[in-house]
């Protein structure tokens, strides 16, 4: 059994984006190539790798592993087309982003305008944690990072594209005040919520523990409606949905979150990326 790179990323970028279609949009492809190549990795396996979770599609446990496998697979190769592509071959921008406001901002605007004004170039995208793109910056698997930052933590080569500040965000029917241990909805044990939510509760003496960690935000805001727990957000993300929000007394203030493009200074220089870094800019309204 052989897997191959395209089938690969087909299924990374399906759950990176939540849905056929918008991997379809992302991989310049059809969605009908994109269903093909699912059905065939599903074959290969002889496992389902995917169901539906509300309107996204998401990683069965089979899926999940075989993911894990996958994304090592691409950035080896990825990384091995880079450093052997020849002279005047296509250029190559890989961007690292944060899903919400970062993966919004660019698949909405950066990514059409490069398929329309400079097709030459090859555009990745990845999808992630903010950790999880920090270190890919760190690393050199990526030329541009679009990710999250608490004051303390911008640096001096950071461009702040905007902020916002962040909320504790509940179903209308979670009587906090009832609560004896505050039961946290996060992304991952590695996500920005946990890590702030975690701070502040422990700065402040309240008790708490991790409800859930879930893949994405579709399954974040699910668990909110049913009265699952708390989550930090920021006001932006939750403006279009009805959710609760509670501060003082019951919970402690939070800080403002910045949403941040970082370079990769290997890479920084060169011409598509300095364009991809004006796009992104323009795109949330920063100066560019």
């Amino acid at each position: 059994m052989k897997f191959d790179i395209d089938s690969l990323r087909t299924l990374q970028t399906v759950v990176d984006t939540g849905s056929v279609q918008s991997a379809a949009d992302q991989l310049c492809i059809s969605r009908s190539a994109v269903s093909w190549k699912l059905k065939r990795l599903q074959e290969r396996t002889g496992c389902k790798l995917l169901e539906k979770e509300g309107r996204r599609l998401c990683l069965t446990d089979d899926g999940e592993e075989l993911l894990t496998y996958g994304r090592q697979i691409i950035d080896i190769h990825d990384a091995a087309v880079q450093r052997f592509r020849p002279v005047g071959s296509s250029e190559v921008v890989r961007i690292g982003a944060t899903e919400g406001a970062g993966s919004v901002a660019i698949l909405d605007t950066v990514a059409p305008w490069f398929r329309l004004e400079q097709p030459e170039v090859e555009l990745t995208i990845r999808v992630e944690q903010p950790a999880t793109v920090d270190e890919w910056l760190a690393d050199g698997h990526i030329d541009l990072a679009v990710t999250l930052a608490l004051d303390e933590d911008v640096s001096p080569d950071d461009v702040v594209l905007f902020s916002e500040g962040l909320v504790w965000a509940h179903s209308h029917a979670l009587d906090i005040a009832a609560l004896t241990s505050i039961p946290l909805i996060t992304w991952g044990s590695r996500s920005f919520s946990a890590r702030v939510a975690g701070r502040e509760l422990t700065a402040n003496g309240i008790e708490h523990h991790v409800g859930y960690e879930l893949p994405s935000s579709s399954s974040v805001w699910s668990a909110i409606a049913n009265g699952a727990g708390v989550t930090v957000a920021d006001k932006a993300e939750i403006a279009h949905l009805d959710i609760a929000t509670t501060g003082p007394p019951l919970l402690p203030d939070l800080p403002h979150i910045n949403y941040v493009l970082r370079k990769n200074p290997a890479t920084a220089d060169d011409r598509p990326v300095r364009l991809a870094a004006d796009q992104i800019k323009a795109s949330f309204g920063a100066a560019a």
